[in-house]
């Protein structure tokens, strides 16, 4: 049976079309496993009533997608892996990313539950291709795959005109992102193509404190604790160690407005931040992020980019997304998205998740801060190519929490 044609492609979707990456979830719940069938069905019953997870990506060279119309495959969408340790759990997602997601004639989208048999708590990672789902699209999907009551997911963007500065700010972001960026070799080797994947979490009410009494957002803290952790990490690589130049980042900016919530494909832009990571202290750092991103909220440059994206030719717009969203220039990516409280799962709680995405392009990290349960998560996925990259997250909890006892200012400027 032919299947039906449903979709194109936007700018975005294809590069990561070309470049088979795949985002979503890994998610800790506290509580008993469930049975495997129980949770076979619940998936399927429900992926059945999403027309993205029907959806079968286009032959190479084409970019519209067709429709599944067969039943979804419980063998190539749900897999139960029994693990004997904590370190055998850990070992099993950082295997994911060698692993290919199901081919046609199946959905690219996977669940996966990982378990200790006996201990309470376990692991639900939801893969989907990337050209697919973004990563606050995969939010709403894995929601709606697993959530015991219906659970509103991160806040959807209110779309407004943009500004004149907000266009500025955008084409310079665009700019820059095109000119390789001085310094920090280390993030532009050779890929090993050996990835691994680690995280460190903080209790989210202490980040909230340390955001009110400098006046800037919980982000922002995440964002300049990064700073210091990757320039601690940077002085380990020397043997004379000497200050860590700034870093430029790319930042991915949902646009995904209400009615958007289950569209399929890539409804985000990227902004190009630049990380102080030069500087020792928490407060100066996040003085320089908060200057950043406060600019990018008030000139609502993401509604620039949205504007922008909808109205490049397609082919035009798949050049311009390969160079901005390649290695070349701006080698790591920081991403951040908000999971709602009380989610439960067979009438588990969840207790952490992490927002992953393969590597992809020779990129060799991807850094995500994912707010769940009270908890903000800094996962990190990275190539082994990178020395001692592991240290990274426990470097960022350092960091965050060292600055908890620092004076309290508002941020100016």
């Amino acid at each position: 049976m032919t299947p039906r044609s449903t979709r194109t492609t936007g700018p975005a979707d294809r590069y990561f079309l070309r470049n088979g990456t795949a985002c979503g979830f890994v998610l800790d719940f506290d509580g008993p496993a469930p049975p495997a069938e129980r949770l076979a069905a619940r998936v399927l019953r429900r992926a059945a009533l999403d027309a993205s997870l029907r959806s079968l990506p286009p032959p190479p060279g084409r970019y519209g997608w067709s429709s599944r119309r067969e039943p979804l495959c419980r063998d190539a969408h749900v897999r139960r892996v029994a693990c004997f340790d904590d370190g055998a759990m850990a070992a099993a997602v950082r295997a994911l990313p060698d692993r290919p997601l199901p081919r046609p004639p199946h959905p690219p989208w996977d669940v996966r539950l990982l378990h200790v048999p006996g201990r309470p708590g376990f692991r639900i990672v939801y893969r989907v291709h990337h050209a697919l789902q973004d990563g606050v699209g995969a939010a709403h999907t894995v929601l709606a795959l697993l959530a015991d009551r219906a659970a509103e997911g991160p806040r959807p963007h209110r779309a407004a005109p943009p500004t004149v500065a907000g266009a500025l700010l955008a084409g310079r972001s665009c700019l820059a992102a095109l000119r390789p960026a001085k310094g920090w070799d280390v993030l532009r080797r050779e890929p090993s193509h050996r990835t691994r994947w680690v995280c460190a979490d903080v209790p989210e009410p202490r980040l909230r404190e340390l955001a009110r009494g400098y006046g800037a957002t919980v982000n922002d803290v995440c964002l300049a604790g990064l700073a210091g952790a990757l320039g601690r990490w940077h002085g380990t690589l020397c043997e004379t160690p000497h200050p860590a130049p700034e870093l430029p980042v790319l930042l991915p900016m949902s646009f995904r407005q209400d009615h958007q919530r289950h569209a399929p494909g890539t409804l985000a832009t990227v902004h190009r931040l630049v990380l102080p990571c030069h500087l020792s202290g928490l407060e100066q750092a996040l003085r320089l992020v908060h200057r950043q991103t406060r600019a990018l909220r008030g000139h609502r440059v993401r509604d620039t980019s949205r504007l922008v994206l909808g109205l490049l030719p397609a082919a035009l717009g798949h050049r311009a997304a390969g160079a901005v969203l390649g290695a070349g220039a701006v080698p790591l990516v920081v991403s951040s998205v908000t999971l709602p409280a009380g989610f439960t799962c067979f009438d588990a709680t969840l207790s952490a998740a992490s927002l992953t995405c393969d590597l992809y392009g020779g990129r060799l990290g991807y850094l995500s801060f994912t707010r769940a349960a009270g908890v903000v998560r800094c996962g990190l996925v990275h190539d082994a190519a990178l020395p001692g990259a592991s240290a990274i997250p426990a470097l960022w909890r350092e960091a965050v929490l060292g600055g908890a006892g620092a004076s309290r200012c508002a941020l100016s400027g």
